[in-house]
């Protein structure tokens, strides 16, 4: 069913306006609505304050949710105090302290990163021109330059005679393949020519291995010591900055979520005001909640304005009824199959839920197509197993349900039509209890416009109610007319097909020509085109009969090739086969022909879409 709604108002002084939208927003159930512009209720307008307030929430939440992202898993441990309120410098200022030790202890990890990937270079080079041995005086302070170059004995040489050049033959230069691309190249210099070595690898392209500054100036052995010490030390620094930054995760992630959720509750009561009306003394809350909570929302307001602010409810007009949100609630066992309107705008308030209907008519369908007690067995079972594992969490809980209920139905038309994978029921005492419909293909046909028409005349029946609660009560005549035709017409068949009396046939002709003038009368001569549509709307049922009986003979086939054919494990695997496409075949096209015939046949004779969801002005989940 749609939930009745209230349309609700709230009044007290305009210094209120702000607790009021706090109030609301933590009961969580009224979606705000603008007031109407006859009662002398002008819209408000946030002054500026509230602006500067919202532009610094929306920068706050801003800076949160990119500094989120940057913080590693919380540990658990000592958490901070709460950040300043939304909206003021303070929660800035304490945004920024966190900003700076986070990237503090970035840049701290990230330089510790690329230490590591220059040492684990340059000891990777040390290694393989190992061991190291020059000439060059002590005194003269000799440093090393590591580079990796193309495997190129050309470019080695004049690398060799330009480091020559620049320090006049004080200088060491060792080569050694790497892999079968690189060479590495080890340089040893005097101190004084380092920066014109460096200036010339830079300026030649050449792949330095660039160590961070505190090993600039060390002598050969000093820079040989230091990179060993610093590989063992890296790694534990690393972990350490690690560490580090996951303790601050777990100091800060919690009051980050809460300064979060506050800012946007923040913003959201800023952008609240503009859809509140004031005069120059009151405010004016106004929207729609379900009826059913309104008592608890007036007693929620007394405790905490007391007699400033008034609650005041009433039931919405009809002319309101195409902006009430629409709120749908049925029995627990019948919930599932909302999931079924996700496919179509939701009903607008006022008219009729389908809900109910669908979960009586959708299974019905399906099962009248399948009608196999091994595959609705089946389909229990896995649908059992789906909920007991809990595949696909709500949406798979629903979907399992609605499963659960077409294979039942699948079992019921089983019994009734004595199939079991086709006639192999009869092997084990299973026989037609209603129809073998593998035989009996117009009484199958029958059955099948039967239910087509009792569900048609549903529709229309519904049709007329809606009319008649919508105040349309010419549409309501005319609705009612044209059921009584497609029940008459109904009865014309009956009667044609010696179900009732031939005695019967000239009043329902009677009344069919009364219930046509009357038609005609109301909704002009469209309605008898109308007349020939509903016909041709039962006439489309007959593809369950045609689906069903697809399946039944598919199944006969299966049996058939397994019976005959040879070898027998040939023909039982064949036969094993075209089962498996009969059921897969049957999960896919009842479900289609069913929904087909809610959306189209079924829907058409009252559905009105066009609802809004119900969107409470409420704190974000």
């Amino acid at each position: 069913m749609i939930l009745p709604m209230a349309r609700v108002e709230l009044v007290g002084p305009r210094d209120l306006l702000p607790a009021a939208l706090r109030f609301l927003q933590a009961q969580g159930v009224l979606e705000l609505h603008a007031p109407p512009a006859d009662r002398g209720v002008a819209p408000c307008t946030a002054p500026a304050e509230l602006a500067a307030r919202a532009a610094s929430a929306e920068e706050a939440l801003r800076r949160i949710d990119a500094l989120r992202p940057r913080l590693p898993a919380a540990q658990a441990g000592e958490q901070a105090g709460p950040l300043p309120e939304p909206g003021t410098p303070a929660l800035l200022e304490a945004l920024g302290a966190a900003e700076s030790e986070v990237a503090a202890l970035e840049a701290r990890r990230a330089a510790l990163v690329e230490e590591s990937a220059a040492v684990a270079r340059f000891t990777r080079l040390v290694e393989a021109l190992a061991p190291l041995r020059h000439a060059l005086d002590p005194s003269l302070a000799p440093e090393i330059h590591a580079v990796e170059l193309r495997n190129d004995p050309e470019a080695v040489a004049l690398l060799a005679n330009e480091v020559r050049s620049i320090t006049g033959g004080a200088c060491e230069v060792s080569a050694k393949p790497l892999d079968a691309e690189r060479t590495g190249v080890l340089v040893v210099v005097p101190r004084m020519h380092g920066r014109a070595v460096t200036a010339l690898l830079f300026e030649r392209g050449v792949d330095e291995v660039r160590l961070p500054a505190h090993y600039a100036g060390k002598g050969v052995l000093d820079l040989l010591l230091l990179v060993a010490a610093r590989a063992r030390a890296i790694p534990g620094e690393r972990a350490a900055a690690d560490e580090a930054l996951a303790r601050l995760a777990g100091r800060l992630s919690a009051p980050l979520d809460q300064a979060a959720a506050a800012a946007r509750a923040e913003l959201e009561r800023l952008r609240a005001v503009e859809r509140c009306g004031a005069t120059r003394f009151a405010f004016v809350a106004t929207g729609y909640m379900p009826a059913e909570r309104v008592p608890e929302l007036r007693r929620a307001a007394a405790v905490a304005f007391g007699e400033r602010v008034g609650v005041f409810a009433r039931p919405p007009a009809r002319a309101e009824w195409e902006d009430v949100p629409v709120v749908l609630r049925n029995w627990r066992a019948l919930r599932p199959f909302e999931r079924l309107l996700a496919l179509v705008p939701l009903p607008r308030y006022g008219s009729t839920d389908p809900t109910p209907w669908l979960a009586l008519f959708f299974p019905l369908f399906f099962g009248l197509v399948l009608g196999d007690v091994v595959f609705g067995a089946l389909g229990v079972a896995v649908a059992i197993a789906a909920r007991a594992r809990r595949w696909g969490g709500a949406l798979g809980r629903d979907l399992t349900w609605i499963a659960l209920a077409c294979s039942l139905w699948a079992i019921a038309f089983g019994v009734l039509f004595g199939e079991a994978l086709g006639e192999l029921g009869a092997h084990v005492g299973l026989h037609p209890v209603l129809m073998d419909r593998r035989a009996a293909f117009m009484a199958f046909l029958g059955f099948a416009l039967a239910i087509g028409g009792v569900h048609v005349a549903i529709g229309m029946a519904l049709g007329v109610a809606g009319a008649l609660r919508a105040g349309h009560r010419r549409e309501a005549i005319g609705r009612a007319a044209k059921l009584g035709l497609l029940c008459t017409g109904g009865a014309l068949g009956l009667v044609l097909g010696e179900l009732l009396p031939a005695a019967a046939l000239r009043p329902a002709l009677a009344a069919g020509a009364v219930l046509l003038a009357a038609a005609v009368a109301t909704e002009g001569p469209m309605a008898a085109l109308e007349l020939v549509l509903g016909l041709g709307n039962v006439l489309s049922y007959a593809r369950l009969m045609a689906l069903g009986l697809a399946s039944v003979m598919l199944a006969e086939v299966a049996n058939l090739v397994a019976g005959t054919l040879r070898p027998v494990a040939a023909g039982v695997a064949i036969g094993v086969l075209l089962h498996v496409v009969n059921c897969t075949l049957c999960l896919i096209s009842p479900i289609v022909a069913a929904l087909r015939l809610h959306y189209v046949e079924f829907f058409e004779k009252f559905y009105d879409e066009g609802g809004a969801p119900y969107r409470p002005f409420a704190l974000a989940s």
